[in-house]
């Protein structure tokens, strides 16, 4: 009886082989989507940077929103480019106007790569209180994750075959990522390589520092220009663990508002002085440091 069971007989057989047959068809289609979407979709967000400019490290006009982070650390500020990001400036200016950012905290920082403010909690986990608004990622060929970046923490949203970047109210604010000889080596190979990337937007992290490989990652939204000394104690803070980076005393945006930059001046932060782009001369880039985040 068993045996008689096990076997599937003539008509079986074929119906077997026939729905196997299918079953390979249905699956060589779905490759050939998954594939066709893989391709049409990386290219999605391709941008020719031929006449790609460094604006962030030009003197903005007098009108242009300045937004002001006064910390338990300190003051900085930071200048914002609603042309180039308008979806993201608006939703980002109307939170401050709400005073959403007051009292939020620092929850993460990742020495010599960035840190992570915004959140109403200091582990950075969600609360009752957290805005989560998701706004579709917009990237500039004129803005870089230059040290200062101000950039909307960004991640993937949706299923496989309807995949986008979004980004929210988490803000990651990018610092200097120094390469070791052997990694400066392998970059400048890289970029020798590529007819991409103009000479000048290599030549800026060369000189600004920043972290190259986060360029089309993050939405880039603002370059903070004035308070670098309480920036770069932020982004030089002590970590309770390397698991967590949670910065081990607390440290918290005690007020955010807008301003203007006519309000705010500071013109030797964008004329080049040394006090204003002293960093290390190396490019900047990491092989891990996106998927660390």
């Amino acid at each position: 009886m068993s045996k008689n069971k096990q076997d599937l007989g003539p008509y079986r057989r074929k119906q077997f082989q026939t729905y196997f047959q299918f079953s390979l068809i249905a699956i060589c289609f779905v490759i050939i989507f998954v594939l066709f979407y893989a391709c049409t979709g990386s290219s999605k967000n391709d941008i020719d940077y031929t006449d790609a400019k460094v604006i962030q490290m030009d003197e903005p006009a007098d009108d242009s929103p300045v937004v002001v982070f006064e910390t338990n650390k300190g003051t900085f500020k930071a200048v914002l480019f609603p042309d180039e990001a308008p979806n993201y400036c608006k939703f980002f200016t109307g939170l401050v106007e709400k005073g959403y950012y007051d009292g939020t905290y620092v929850s993460m920082v990742q020495d010599g790569v960035y840190f992570i403010g915004g959140t109403k909690q200091a582990d950075g986990q969600t609360t009752s209180d957290t805005d989560t608004t998701t706004i579709e990622a917009e990237y500039s060929k004129n803005l870089w994750p230059l040290k200062g970046a101000l950039c909307a923490y960004t991640q993937e949203q949706g299923h496989l075959f309807s995949k986008k970047k979004v980004s929210n109210s988490y803000l990651l604010f990018v610092d200097n990522y120094d390469l070791t000889e052997e990694e400066q080596a392998e970059l400048d190979s890289k970029l020798a390589d590529s007819n991409n990337i103009p000479e000048d937007i290599t030549d800026a992290f060369e000189k600004y520092g920043g972290v190259l490989n986060f360029s089309q990652q993050y939405t880039v939204f603002g370059q903070v220009y004035d308070g670098m000394d309480i920036y770069d104690e932020i982004c030089g803070t002590d970590v309770a663990d390397s698991e967590t980076l949670k910065p081990r005393e607390d440290i918290q945006f005690t007020k955010v508002y807008m301003s203007t930059y006519g309000e705010n001046k500071n013109s030797n932060a964008f004329a080049g002085s040394a006090d204003s782009s002293e960093v290390s001369e190396s490019a900047v880039d990491s092989a891990d440091t996106s998927s660390e985040i």
